[in-house]
């Protein structure tokens, strides 16, 4: 994954983008490698995950060797717009600029492309010895339902700007979305029924649709603890009264609420067994199973699930 100079995290809201994405920012920045996380959502929780308040849209150092920033469409059109037609801040009062801002935020595909653009922009920048910016790129990216058409919006551009300037930089921003060398996606999901099924239509749509590379799939949150049927058998016989006085004395109350916890555990464990084995069927690209962490999402946890996939992967 981490050879990849763009990597777009993606999956069902709720299975972990953020912590993941943040995970394999940290993974390369321990490579020696200079990172970009990229959060899409004005309100994403990328920046909290690297254990920082909040980035914006200019690049906050997070973690050493790591820089964060997050995306909105209004800052993202006035930077095109500076860069490459000279049109000063001052300049957005015009009424010929607020058409541009309709047509740019307003407009579903313009607006995707302003995602990728960025990105893409950010991908390209060089110092002045040559070297990349960035060696790595990492985009906390947008939920299921919108992704794909995040990762499609140049493609659906070029069908309509067929010449000029702007054709030729779409073109570029689709060439590196679709480019395996360059970039990747690591999908995520849960050990559950629907977050399962989405990951494995999502990774139909990002091939198909979107024409993208993906070469990892993190299941998230799996139950770490394997309890067999001998142990349930001994936890359900220490709750016979004929046992109950002395385990109660033990454990200062009564025994259910661990045969129970128990119970639970087994069952979760077992469920997350079937739906790995779904979820490998489906994707066929390595899946990642990284183990539930209790603790409140936050660097920490980034730290424990990027060990995780980094045991994982050897």
């Amino acid at each position: 994954m981490l050879r990849h100079r763009v990597i777009f995290v993606a999956g069902k809201g709720g299975t972990g983008k953020s912590t993941v994405a943040a995970a394999l920012a940290l993974l390369a920045a321990r490579d020696g490698k200079r990172v970009l996380a990229v959060d899409v959502d004005a309100k994403g929780d990328l920046a909290a995950a690297l254990g920082a308040t909040k980035a914006g849209f200019k690049p906050l150092v997070v973690q050493p060797g790591i820089s964060a920033i997050t995306l909105q469409a209004e800052e993202s059109f006035q930077e095109y717009l500076s860069l490459y037609f000279k049109v000063p801040r001052l300049a957005r009062l015009t009424p010929l600029a607020r058409v541009f801002d309709f047509i740019a935020t307003g407009v579903p595909g313009p607006r995707d492309m302003l995602v990728v653009g960025k990105i893409a922009y950010e991908e390209r920048r060089r110092q002045a010895n040559g070297r990349p910016v960035w060696d790595v790129i990492v985009v906390d990216a947008a939920a299921s339902g919108q992704v794909v058409s995040h990762l499609t919006a140049a493609r659906s551009l070029l069908t309509l700007v067929k010449g000029g300037m702007i054709s030729a930089q779409v073109k570029w921003v689709d060439e590196l979305i679709r480019d395996h060398a360059r970039t990747t996606v690591a999908l995520c999901a849960l050990p559950q029924e629907m977050p399962v099924v989405e990951a494995i239509e999502l990774n139909e749509r990002l091939r198909t649709d979107a024409g993208v590379a993906v070469d990892l799939c993190v299941l998230n949150r799996m139950m770490p603890m394997h309890v067999t049927a001998t142990q349930l058998r001994v936890a359900r016989a220490m709750s016979d009264d004929a046992h109950a006085v002395r385990v109660r004395e033990r454990l200062g109350g009564p025994p259910q609420p661990l045969v129970l916890a128990l119970e639970i555990a087994a069952e979760l464990w077992q469920s997350g067994v079937a739906r790995a084995r779904q979820l490998r069927a489906g994707v066929r690209v390595p899946v990642v199973e990284v183990p539930l962490i209790v603790a409140r999402a936050g660097l920490a946890t980034s730290r424990g699930v990027a060990e995780a996939i980094d045991k994982e992967t050897g």
